[in-house]
């Protein structure tokens, strides 16, 4: 018989999870349900059906129990949503309705637990709540695990690869994404996830490429494929042809080299060749990205996104879990600034114990400080939060959304209500702690000589300032393109917030994506910024940048590029001069 000729190759795109080069075979880790099909006992066999279902269950809680014990933090996320496992193993949803339909219906325990399974998972898609819908995963993911115990089937498990391999899945479970560590992995392919998964965060805090959202990844693998992970453009090479390995070879060592490299200055300081120093930090959203943050150089953290609190659960966090997670992140970086940002809920970004109205445009609706001046019981659980865990670090405050003085006026009122509470107390915390605000609507650039008068630091967001300034919705397809960080405007904006920070004598920072962007290093240091944050991964690249610059040259620079007349100009100028200045480096 003719051996199939195996499809060739062919390149899958997906969301770029964590950096680097991955060349191996695959590994299918599958996690979809395993088929049952009816069939039933006579009456004499319930009992032992039964039995045999209470040893699938006591078998799995058995093994998440061992990996929930692997996990050395009991306060992460993964140890918390490992318990929320075991505990639905004691659902009845789940185990009472099985065992009935066991003795009601005489069926096979597999049959009676699948059935329920679908029930629950049907019930689950029908619902509107993201909260609850997104729980289905949850009970997909014990429900594989039990049926594969029921069967007498090994779990696949990560820490029993042997192999370096690149790992296809349709998604990682938290039970998965805890036996990392210790394994052999050399990246990761998924149909599902986005960056902020616990997949992706875990993958970039170890360093192992990873593609995610591939959405058809499990149906395009075929067991054998050697694959190429490409985790900084967010490709995967299905079957490379040996020129396409040796190409990506040659990749990989370059990547290699650049991080070594990069590594190595790292701890140093972002210093300009004639003395201008840029404090570099970085942008986190969860806690466990800290180590990362630390390991990359970062001078501090620019921007911690606080909305997580509030995502994927039905009640409102309390102000001690607020104060723990923070008190956590202070504690880390000592006497390093930790920029904590007030919840900016609404917009793209849903809580779903907090029932927002439908708005027409969202983005420019309830949402940031508007909300929270709306919502004050849920604003000062925060904002004690936030004070309490200032007496374990040096942390900031900083209000995103605010257009002008009322509003600040109005947010710092709040907080000096905050501190009176906490006195009568007897609470601790930093009575100096600075607080600032993120500039970010057009009104608060233009105002920006007044607002500095009353805060401590700004922080230029980016990503909002050249949405609303340049009236461009930055995820509608059909203008996207006109999303221009190098428009004149923006430039414009950014000098004008720069200069009327410097004349009040606060510093200014940019925390959006344009902080991130190395090619843009140059032109923001000649702007004038004191500091700025991004994602941990880009802070030694932009150090080297810095490092190699002149200051003083630079804003010679950037007074030329303020006198174009569009982006394109820009753009185009400012990429011969780092080629020119930079000619090692690749923007």
């Amino acid at each position: 018989m003719a051996e199939v000729p195996r499809p060739k190759m062919k390149t899958l795109h997906g969301i770029p999870a964590s950096g680097g080069i991955a060349i191996g075979s695959g590994f299918f880790l599958n996690r979809a349900l395993p088929r049952s099909v009816h069939s039933t006992v006579s009456r004499e066999k319930l009992d032992e059906e039964v039995a045999s279902f209470q040893r699938a269950l006591a078998r799995s809680k058995e093994q998440l129990n061992a990996i929930r014990d692997s996990v050395s933090d009991p306060e992460s996320d993964h140890y918390q949503i490992l318990t929320v496992h075991l505990a639905l193993l004691d659902d009845s949803m789940l185990v009472d309705q099985t065992v009935r339909l066991i003795r009601e219906n005489q069926y096979k325990a597999d049959w009676a637990f699948n059935k329920v399974l679908q029930n629950l998972l049907e019930t689950f898609h029908r619902i509107e709540d993201p909260y609850l819908r997104e729980r289905a995963n949850d009970v997909r993911q014990i429900g594989h695990r039990v049926l594969e115990n029921l069967a007498g089937n090994p779990v696949d498990s990560i820490s029993s690869i042997k192999d370096a391999v690149v790992v296809v899945a349709h998604d990682l479970s938290p039970a998965d994404t805890a036996q990392i560590l210790n394994s052999s992995v050399l990246g990761f392919a998924t149909d599902v996830g986005s960056k902020t998964s616990h997949t992706a965060i875990t993958a970039r805090s170890l360093g192992i490429p990873a593609v995610v959202g591939l959405e058809k990844m499990t149906e395009e693998y075929i067991p054998g494929d050697e694959l190429i992970v490409d985790g900084e453009a967010g490709i995967v090479i299905l079957r490379p042809t040996p020129e396409k390995v040796r190409e990506y070879a040659d990749k990989r060592k370059v990547y290699s080299h650049r991080i070594k490299d990069l590594a190595k200055i790292a701890r140093l300081p972002a210093v300009s060749r004639d003395g201008k120093t840029l404090k570099l930090h970085a942008n986190i959203e969860f806690p466990e990205e800290t180590d990362l943050a630390l390991r990359s150089g970062a001078d501090g953290i620019g921007l911690y996104r606080t909305e997580f609190l509030f995502l994927n659960r039905k009640d409102l966090p309390s102000e001690e879990e607020h104060f723990l997670t923070y008190k956590l992140v202070a504690e880390r970086f000592g006497q390093n600034p930790v920029t904590i940002r007030t919840f900016d809920l609404g917009g793209d970004k849903f809580a779903s114990q907090i029932e927002l109205a439908d708005e027409m445009n969202p983005a420019m609706g309830l949402r940031a400080i508007r909300f929270c001046l709306k919502e004050r019981d849920i604003f000062k659980a925060q904002l004690r939060a936030i004070l309490r865990a200032s007496a374990f670090g040096k942390v900031r405050m900083m209000f995103p959304m605010i257009s002008g003085i009322s509003e600040l006026r109005a947010a710092l009122a709040v907080v000096e209500e905050t501190k009176a509470e906490l006195k009568k107390r007897r609470q601790a915390f930093d009575k100096e702690m600075p607080i600032g605000i993120m500039v970010e609507i057009p009104s608060a650039a233009v105002v920006a000589d007044l607002l500095a008068r009353e805060v401590k630091f700004f922080s230029i967001g980016t990503n909002d300032l050249i949405q609303y300034a340049l009236a461009i919705d930055r995820i509608n397809e059909h203008v996207s393109y006109l999303y221009e960080p190098l428009h004149p405007a923006i430039l414009r904006l950014i000098r004008r917030i720069v200069e009327a920070g410097h004349d009040a004598g606060i510093p200014v920072s940019m925390c959006g994506e344009m902080a991130g962007e190395p090619l843009y290093s140059y032109l923001l240091l000649g702007l004038g910024l004191d500091e700025l944050s991004m994602n941990a991964t880009a802070i030694p690249w932009v150090k080297r940048i810095i490092r190699k610059s002149n200051a003083y040259e630079a804003r010679e620079f950037a007074g030329g590029m303020l006198l174009h007349g569009t982006a394109t100009d820009i753009e185009r100028g400012l990429r011969k001069k780092m080629e020119d200045l930079f000619p090692d480096e690749q923007f």
